[in-house]
């Protein structure tokens, strides 16, 4: 496995797979897809599907006094995950090597099985076109429920768990009073049928959040997304992904 490491603004950075990395920083700095606003000069952010930490190094560049929670299942990520936060010398973060789900215990992940340069973004709890036997294989991994570690006020909670979000997002519904922001990757898949777009929406809205869908750099109503949805289906395009924002 060949490990490499790049200067990025003031961070350094060791990833495996630099066309993923460049893809992530991308996302963060040009399309801005994790920008939220806060008066908070001290947000407590949960970042759930942290990675190798370019979502952490963003906040924290943002959000110097941030209070982050990171949780990152993959052996294999979380351990670019701690060596990015120790070099770069990122304090007040909490890295925790968990996967989150709606059942504690012990479970298979999925992960790719390319050794050489490993995509770490489709690392799955759950069955997707990306964890097929070709191309990936199973580690166990701790599962918790979030909603034990949601017992304040939480400013951001970001979530990026490739199809579990129906999952998460009805487990802490109890919690979700506590929560201000939500920025969270819907993946529609017709590998993962129980991932369903009406529970995840219809929750946020029961408790008080207003709604914003992109696909890409594209804004949706709730109407095109469900027609969009069975256009898909027609033209066989198995899975595809949204992003949410949820704001109390």
């Amino acid at each position: 496995m060949g490990l490499k490491s790049k200067k990025f603004k003031d961070w350094t950075i060791s990833y495996f797979n630099e066309v993923e990395l460049n893809e992530m920083l991308k996302e963060l700095y040009e399309k801005k897809y994790y920008q939220f606003d806060t008066s908070k000069p001290d947000p407590v952010i949960f970042d759930v599907g942290a990675l190798i930490g370019e979502t952490v190094l963003y906040f924290k560049e943002r959000f110097p006094r941030a209070k982050i929670t990171a949780f990152e299942p993959s052996p294999r990520s979380f351990s670019l995950l701690k060596k990015n936060i120790s070099r770069n010398r990122v304090t007040g973060v909490r890295l925790l090597n968990l996967a989150v789900g709606k059942v504690a215990g012990k479970m298979d992940f999925y992960i790719d099985k390319n050794e050489n340069v490993p995509w770490g973004r489709g690392d799955s709890l759950k069955n997707t076109k990306f964890t097929n036997p070709s191309i990936s294989k199973t580690v166990k991994v701790q599962v918790v429920r979030l909603s034990k570690y949601i017992n304040a006020n939480v400013d951001l909670l970001k979530l990026d768990v490739e199809g579990a979000e129906t999952e998460i997002v009805c487990e802490i519904e109890k919690k979700l009073k506590f929560v201000k922001n939500i920025i969270l990757e819907f993946h529609e898949s017709v590998y993962n049928p129980e991932n369903k777009f009406s529970i995840v929406i219809g929750v946020l809205k029961k408790n008080g959040f207003r709604i914003s869908i992109y696909l890409g750099k594209w804004p949706l109503p709730e109407i095109a997304v469900i027609l969009a949805r069975v256009v898909l289906k027609l033209v066989s395009i198995d899975e595809y992904w949204l992003r949410i924002y949820a704001k109390h």
